[in-house]
Formats: structure tokens, sequence, C-alpha cells
């Protein structure tokens, strides 16, 4: 067998379904494919048994099962074999809470070709062998890791870029709480599309003595995919200043919460602001790919350092929003701001718009699209490495 090739189990009952996945596996670039095909559920369980897999292709509606429950079962049958969905416009609901549970990416059926497959099963199998790798790590004994993050300028996507980030890393099994540390209205309820009972403001409405992880976990809200939230006010009566000594109580009950607290800052940097630095591992600075960001970047860069931040330990994360031919290049970028870049996420307004729509992250909802991809794999550099403390 070729040291590339990728040996995947079908279940589809439908035989020209079953064909046209065999002649499009057969025309897919970037690695060959190996494929058997089961019919029904029982079947497939009994080659899942038998091991010497790389990946499961399932159809969600067989004979002896449907929806949910198929996959459920078969993910329990073989719960380190990645798994990708085929699904009917009917079944896309189900899909996504099945990827939101540990499955690696689901395909309509109709809109897929042999690109589309191959690819999604390629990175299927990459970013199932990368998270069992993470998950056997031990646990870093110091607790969470603080990741803060902040915009060169409003609307470079630095809220959307946490809540993804936290929903990858929740998707690799490693617990994660997402925070909008901001006195005035956070949008992770737009996004989401979930309007939280109680948030950020009652909580900071407490005596300092009383923000602790019981009161902190009262306003959580969990999602199914595991991912943790603590939105910020989400009216203008809610809108408080965060004074320092709170802000510290509040991050320092986080940090005993979770393996990574995700921290979505304002572009000013008011004293919660510099008391979430102080935390810090890693300081992601957003910036877009077009001049006015990187100068805004530079100036947010100069507050970071004047806050207490080393520049060495800070790192640019490019949203490209300008087209190829008038944005700027990753050298160039990292030139002009004299600082490393971590990533660099692809175009996706569209993926934002339908990702908003469903009030679903878009890693979790649309894995194979590119700018999913980059954002896993800037989490499986902060899950590889061991981050130093940002404060100089």
């Amino acid at each position: 067998m070729p040291e590339n090739e990728i040996r995947v189990l079908l279940i589809e009952d439908n035989p020209g379904d079953a064909k046209l996945v065999s002649m499009m596996l057969s025309q897919a670039k970037g690695a060959s494919f190996h494929l058997e095909t089961r019919d029904r559920l029982d079947t497939g369980l009994e080659r899942l048994a038998q091991g010497g897999l790389d990946a499961l292709l399932l159809d969600l509606s067989l004979p002896d099962s449907h929806g949910f429950e198929t996959f459920d079962r078969a993910h329990a049958a073989a719960p380190s074999l990645p798994v990708v969905l085929l699904s009917s416009l009917d079944d896309e609901t189900i899909a996504l809470r099945a990827v939101e549970l540990g499955a690696q990416d689901y395909l309509i059926k109709g809109r897929v070709d042999d690109h589309s497959l191959g690819r999604s099963l390629r990175f299927a199998v990459q970013r199932q062998k990368k998270q069992t790798a993470h998950l056997h790590k031990d646990q870093d004994a110091e607790g969470a890791k603080f990741l803060v993050l902040v915009g060169a300028k409003g609307g470079v996507g630095t809220t959307t870029l946490a809540l993804n980030l936290a929903a990858c890393i929740a998707w690799a099994k490693r617990s994660v709480i997402a925070v909008e540390l901001r006195s005035s209205y956070g949008s992770f309820s737009h996004q989401l599309a979930h309007m939280p009972d109680v948030n950020l403001s009652s909580l900071l409405a407490l005596e300092t003595g009383r923000i602790d992880e019981t009161e902190i976990a009262a306003r959580l809200v969990k999602f199914p995919s595991g991912l943790r939230v603590l939105f910020g006010p989400q009216t203008i009566k809610e809108s408080r200043e965060i004074d320092l000594a709170k802000a510290d109580a509040l991050l320092n009950a986080l940090g005993r919460m979770a393996d990574f607290v995700i921290v979505d800052l304002p572009g000013a940097l008011p004293a919660a602001s510099q008391a979430a630095i102080r935390h810090a591992h890693f300081g992601g600075l957003v910036v877009d790919n077009e001049p006015s960001s990187i100068a805004s970047g530079r100036a947010a860069l100069e507050q970071l350092c004047s806050a207490g931040v080393s520049r060495s330990t800070l790192k640019a994360i490019i949203v490209n929003r300008s087209a190829p031919e008038t944005g700027l290049r990753v050298g160039d970028i990292s030139s002009q701001l004299d600082c490393k870049v971590f990533g660099v996420v692809t175009p996706a307004a569209d993926l934002c718009v339908r990702s908003y729509k469903g009030g679903t992250p878009f890693v979790l909802s649309e894995p194979s699209h590119l700018a999913s991809v980059a954002i896993y794999e800037m989490v499986y550099k902060l899950l590889s490495q061991d981050p130093v403390k940002a404060v100089a």
C-alpha cells in the first residue's frame, strides 16, 4: 500500500452515490485513496471493529439508522477515527451538531466534487492526528494559558477571530473560555445568535471579593461544542467601567477554570485591558492587509509595549480583506510593524455572513474552508508550543 494512501470506509446505501464517491476519489489530487464500502450501519460497524482505516465517510440516512444516531453510533465504535459526513440539505442541522460534537466535516450531497471531497478527507485525517497528539500531552500545571487579542482598529475581525480560535480549541478537546472584557456593548451575542440572561456587567456589579469561580460559572454560557463564553454588556444601561482590582479578580478566577482563556479586548487599553495583558501568555495584534490598518497597528503596538508587553512576544495576525493586487504582502506587513506574523486568514466575507446567520463559528460550520484551515493551523501552533509570559 502506498505510503501516502488514505484508507477510507464509505457507509452509503445508495449504489449510485457510492459509485460517484469512488469515481471522485479516483480523480482527487493530493493523495491516493483506497475505498471500501458498506451499505448498512451494522456491517459498517463490523468493519470499523477490524481497524486498519484512516477515515470514515458516513451517510447519515441508512436503512438501519437515521440522523444523529448514525453518527453517534459510528463515532462511539471508533472514537479516534476521523468522520466526514455526507448529508442532504434536510440533514444539515444534524450534521452541524455532529461537527460540534466530534465529526471533522460534513459535505452536502450534490454539491461535492473530487477536489472538495479529497481535500476534506485529507484535512480530516491531518486534523485528527494533531488533535490526538495534543490530547495526550500533559496539562500545564500553572493553569490556563491566556490568549489576548487586540484589533489594530475597529472592524478588522478581532471578535470573529477570538470566537473561531476558541471554538477550534474546544473542538481539540481542551477546555476554553472566551471573554469579552469590555465596559460597553459586546458583539459575541450577535455572532453566536444568543442573548445571555446575565453577563459580565452583573458580575462586575459585585464586590471584588465575591468575584470567584462560582459567580463566574453562573454567568458562563456553554455551547454544544464545549466552548464556554462570558458575554460582555448587552445594553447601554449595563455599560460600566472595569476597575483594575475587579479585572484582576476576574482573570485570576478564570485562570483556574480552563486550559485556555481567550480575551477579546477593545482597541483602547483601559485598566481592565492592562490587567489582561499582564496575564497574557500570547498577545495577538489583529490587522488588515492595507496601509491604514498597518499604521493603526504600529500605534497599537506602542500602546501595548507601554502597558508592559515585550515586543518580542507579540505576534501579528493578518485578516486579509483587501484584494491581492492592492493589499500589502506578509513580509512587508511584518517589516512595517517590526513584529512577527503568527498567521494569515484568507478572505472570507461570505463565510462570515453565513456563520453569523447560523450562529456558529465558521471553523465548525465550514471546517474545510481555507479561512477555517488557517485558524486550525494557528491553534495547532498554540497547542504545540509552551508559551512564555508576555510581560517583560
